[in-house]
């Protein structure tokens, strides 16, 4: 899931709930998401796991990163 700048229906989110997953490359469980953007509320972001990072409007051009091979792709859960 990706949440930007501008989009209408940002200051709705209330809860991060989708999967961690696991690495396309190493197959790993160590995966870290990156959310863009930032919620109207900042409740949801204190209340995320550990594992799901919050970016700003700084895109980095990847979605998600594997903290034990450092690969890095963008997830099919990712607004356009």
């Amino acid at each position: 899931m990706m949440i930007r700048l501008g989009d209408e229906d940002a200051h709705d989110v209330t809860a991060y709930d989708l999967p961690r997953g696991t690495c396309p490359v190493c197959g790993g469980d160590e995966v870290r998401h990156l959310v863009i953007g930032l919620p109207a509320d900042p409740e949801p972001m204190t209340s995320t796991p550990s594992w799901v990072e919050w970016v700003g409007c700084l895109h980095p051009g990847y979605d998600r990163e594997c903290d034990r091979c450092g690969a890095q792709w963008e997830s099919e859960d990712s607004a356009p």
